[in-house]
């Protein structure tokens, strides 16, 4: 994997691409936020809003931000996702790739409704700073500084990362024109079993 070659992919993003890119990522993330926030029960959805919880206002987001865009709704939305960014110290490891997430959502959000200020890098720096910040929290521990960075470029969820990253943006620039099918193609490539990019999935 040659990160040269992702920053270029990724800066190369706009518009509606750069928003898919964004909440692609989170739809790799939620996972992460979703297991915390049940775990400590501050999963704490508007039923009557979003029926099906956080997959509603993730759905709802996509729509919204990227295949219907509605700035009402998607506000909606992004009340929902910046209420459950927590605020107060916890001591619990989990409690900061749950941040990481809602802020990556926060972030893909705001991108749709504001154009002006490019996005995307800024997104897949928090993404891969999930991995590594994990990896270190579990493996790092005794190990130097250049041990970490060995760690880091060799370690399987990163390349995951970096290959789901670059793949994505090959995707996203795959076609001249915004359509449903691709972003099925995307969302699915984003999915990935519902496994997330720590490794982890809502069934373990």
């Amino acid at each position: 994997m040659n990160p040269k070659k992702l920053i270029k992919s990724v800066k190369a993003l706009t518009g509606w691409r750069e928003t898919a890119f964004l909440l692609a990522l989170v739809e790799r993330n939620v996972v992460n936020a979703e297991l915390f926030l049940s775990a400590t029960e501050r999963l704490n959805i508007d039923a009557e809003r979003f029926h099906n919880g956080f997959d509603s206002v993730l759905d709802e987001s996509w729509d919204h931000a990227v295949l219907r865009p509605n700035e009402e709704r998607l506000v909606e939305c992004l009340d929902e996702v910046i209420g459950h960014i927590i605020e107060e110290d916890i001591d619990s490891y989990g409690v900061i790739p749950c941040n990481q997430c809602l802020l990556l959502w926060e972030l893909a959000l705001v991108s749709s409704l504001n154009r002006d200020k490019k996005r995307a890098e800024e997104g897949s720096q928090l993404s891969i700073n999930v991995v590594s910040g994990f990896l270190e929290f579990s493996e790092g521990d005794d190990l130097d500084e250049n041990a970490l960075i060995k760690l880091f470029e060799k370690h399987e969820l990163m390349l995951r990362e970096m290959e789901f990253q670059q793949a994505l943006c090959d995707l996203l620039r795959s076609t001249e024109k915004l359509n449903k099918e691709l972003m099925t193609k995307v969302r699915g490539l984003a999915f990935d079993g519902g496994v997330s990019n720590l490794g982890i999935s809502l069934e373990d």
